[in-house]
């Protein structure tokens, strides 16, 4: 009983924007799909599939709901479950908005364009139907929609505010962009339109605005939250002077462990799941730098080594760090006194992992007139 009370008040809050005519469920079960729609429509997936697996509850037989759990699944015929969840349905209960979703599903995506110009033929009031023919290759699919159903034109609103940032409407205008997704939220509150906020934000080159705003989509809710990637994006744009002090503070913490023989110092800076590999200055080939590399003879002894002219470079994501930099200083061999002044250049790539930044590549060659490290 508890359980169902609370999905009774669940669905006493749930947007009242209304997808489908006439369902398959009870009456209760279907307000609670209708979100489960909505949900879908934003491209929040996972709440659609809990919104839908509560009116299931309620109604074992809500055949609507049965058809979000199958749209939002995979049709990949190799891996994915929409085909297999589509066949188990009992298409006799299905109302006829309902028969026309299941058809347009089993169709192939090649071909889903034509069926859904039929199937909105058939159904031309009803705002599921006439979604099936709105596609990113044309937003004005998105403005169509909106103008005929603005009930349920959140979807739409964000798709659009792309259109205008990009200029797909004519020139780009940014304030229409950020005022379609407001009315984007206004009519439905979910975490996809933050995202959405943050990325036009981040364009733009405000990566505080779109860490704030992305911080709020995965505030609906944190743990596994697939717009926590974006989130950790935005944090090291704001803050890459520091990211970038703190990786050139760590190359040169990983050089002075190598020239002193310091395995488990240098061993902070490595994954598991990752080789090393490395190039050295005298150019012999590319080897994987690991504890049997620190067990080695030395041969030299160095007096003096420093790393200058440090740059670090992103990839987009922020996840992979390029830098490059030179050395200068001088060894000694250990069976002579013999002094070499040594001059090179380098480079090393750092991936930023679950533990942290670690290194995965470097490479040395010696400066023009320079020398680096005995053969």
């Amino acid at each position: 009983m508890k359980k169902l009370i609370i999905i009774l008040l669940l669905s006493s809050n749930i947007s009242n924007a209304q997808w489908i005519q006439k369902s398959s469920c009870k009456k209760s079960a279907e307000t609670i799909t209708n979100s489960a729609i909505e949900s879908m429509a934003n491209l929040e997936y996972l709440s659609a599939m809990g919104i839908a697996k509560s009116a299931l509850l309620l109604d074992p037989n809500c055949g609507c709901a049965r058809l979000v759990l199958a749209a939002i699944s995979s049709p990949d015929p190799n891996w994915g479950s929409q085909k297999s969840k589509l066949e188990a349905i009992d298409i006799s209960k299905l109302s006829a908005e309902e028969k026309t979703w299941h058809s347009f599903l089993m169709t192939s995506l090649e071909d889903r364009p034509v069926v859904a110009k039929s199937a909105i033929a058939e159904h031309p009031e009803s705002p599921l139907i006439n979604w099936f023919a709105t596609t990113p290759a044309d937003l004005n699919t998105f403005k169509i929609f909106a103008e005929k159903f603005p009930e349920q034109a959140s979807a739409s609103y964000n798709m659009m505010s792309y259109g205008y940032l990009r200029g797909d409407y004519g020139e780009p205008n940014q304030e229409m962009a950020m005022d379609y997704i407001k009315r984007s939220q206004q009519i439905h509150d979910g975490p996809n339109s933050y995202d959405s906020e943050a990325e036009h934000y981040a364009s733009l080159g405000d990566y505080q605005s779109a860490l704030d705003l992305q911080l709020k989509a995965v505030d609906f809710a944190t743990f596994g939250s697939p717009y926590g990637n974006f989130a950790q994006m935005y944090y090291a744009k704001v803050n890459q002077e520091d990211i970038s002090k703190q990786l050139m503070g760590n190359q040169k913490e990983v050089q002075d462990a190598i020239i002193a023989n310091d395995y488990e110092t240098y061993s902070k800076f490595m994954h598991p799941d990752i080789n090393h590999t490395t190039g050295d200055s005298n150019l012999s080939p590319f080897y994987t730098l690991d504890k049997v590399s620190f067990a080695r003879e030395q041969v030299i002894t160095w007096k003096r080594f420093e790393l200058e002219n440090i740059d670090v470079n992103y990839s987009p994501d922020m996840k992979t760090a390029v830098m490059t930099f030179s050395a200068s200083g001088s060894y000694t061999f250990n069976d002579t006194d013999k002094e070499v002044a040594y001059s090179t250049r380098g480079s090393s790539v750092w991936v930023n992992t679950d533990q942290g930044w670690k290194i995965m590549h470097s490479s040395w060659a010696p400066n023009k007139n320079g020398v680096g490290i005995p053969n």
